[in-house]
């Protein structure tokens, strides 16, 4: 059995689309926590935290990390401010490895930006994405290099980024299986 590879970072960092593609190479499936919370809930994100509060939504993240921990060899894509919860951190830790997709701001709000969409739908960002971007920035980077077991640079091509998390996880020694060491060679 291999251990759930979870990736972390900031908002536009490419948790998904790296996350899709190292569950592809491997030939895990992929689960996105905050798609999962949306389809669950029924809503989107920006709604659930609008009409709830953003305490609602944490809590119903940490439940859907929980049920989703249950499944052997899976590939998940953390919200960003999934790791910020102590016990959301304890649960991935004994399931698998946290792997922290470090982007650098001005890298994030060149990403982000570019696609208006890619704002509107993240609570977090709204009014002045930028400042609110510096602002998780400064709140979150040493909680991600803390409960990280690596950092990978996350600011290449996602292909060059999926084959970093694969090298990374092949020199780990535990977190793959046989033969998806011999898929990711």
């Amino acid at each position: 059995m291999s251990r759930t590879i979870a990736l972390t970072g900031m908002p536009g960092a490419g948790k998904s689309t790296v996350g899709r593609l190292v569950a592809a190479r491997l030939g895990r499936h992929f689960v996105d926590v905050d798609d999962e919370v949306e389809q669950a809930l029924g809503k989107p994100i920006s709604t659930i935290v609008a009409e709830a509060g953003i305490g609602y939504f944490r809590e119903y993240e940490h439940q859907m990390i929980r049920r989703l921990l249950r499944h052997d060899d899976i590939v998940v894509g953390l919200g960003g401010g999934a790791v910020l919860r102590d016990a959301n951190v304890a649960e991935l830790l004994l399931t698998g490895v946290v792997v922290h997709l470090d982007v650098p701001v001005d890298v994030l709000v060149s990403r982000l930006t570019a696609d208006p969409d890619q704002v509107t739908t993240r609570p977090l960002l709204a009014g002045d994405p930028i400042a609110a971007l510096h602002a998780l920035h400064e709140e979150r980077a040493q909680r991600y290099r803390d409960v990280a077991e690596v950092a990978i640079d996350a600011t290449g091509a996602p292909e060059d980024v999926t084959e970093d998390v694969l090298a990374w996880a092949r020199q780990a020694g535990d977190v793959l299986t046989p033969s998806e060491h011999e898929v990711t060679m």
